[in-house]
């Protein structure tokens, strides 16, 4: 329900930048796709704050994201004029985040002495549990952009 509001974030954000100019049509669009989704899940869940907070940061995360991508899209003096040069350029960046984020809060130790990574079979089962998941996910920013 909350995950919807990215699109919300999405059109602030075009806005914000200027990427988009306002139109009360487009407010409208977004609102009714927003407000289907809602009505479509309203009944369906119950309400966490801590949970709640999580969900909007991450669905304003993702609009500036969009917007941000966007803008480097757009100046053809970055070289990242099409999705594949975009993803090839922001994803070591990316990556080197998340695992840096990944050691300071649940450190390396910590995730490789659990029964995961405790044998060589387990450890191959673990490696293409993360790796089907991840090319799905790939191809699905891939379809994004």
């Amino acid at each position: 329900m909350c995950k919807s509001s990215s699109l919300i974030f999405v059109l602030i954000f075009a806005f914000a930048f200027r990427l988009e100019k306002f139109s009360l049509r487009l407010v409208a669009v977004i609102l009714v796709i927003f407000g289907g989704v809602l009505l479509m899940v309203a009944s369906e869940t119950a309400f966490v704050l801590s949970g709640f907070l999580l969900v909007m940061t991450a669905s304003a995360c993702s609009g500036l994201r969009w917007s941000l991508t966007q803008m480097l899209i757009r100046d053809k003096n970055m070289g990242m004029d099409n999705p594949a040069a975009t993803i090839f350029w922001l994803s070591p960046i990316m990556g080197l985040t998340l695992a840096t984020t990944s050691i300071v809060w649940e450190g390396w130790r910590n995730v490789f002495a659990t029964p995961y990574f405790d044998s060589s079979a387990s450890t191959i089962n673990t490696s293409l549990l993360l790796t089907v998941p991840g090319v799905l996910a790939f191809c699905m920013v891939m379809s994004e952009f």
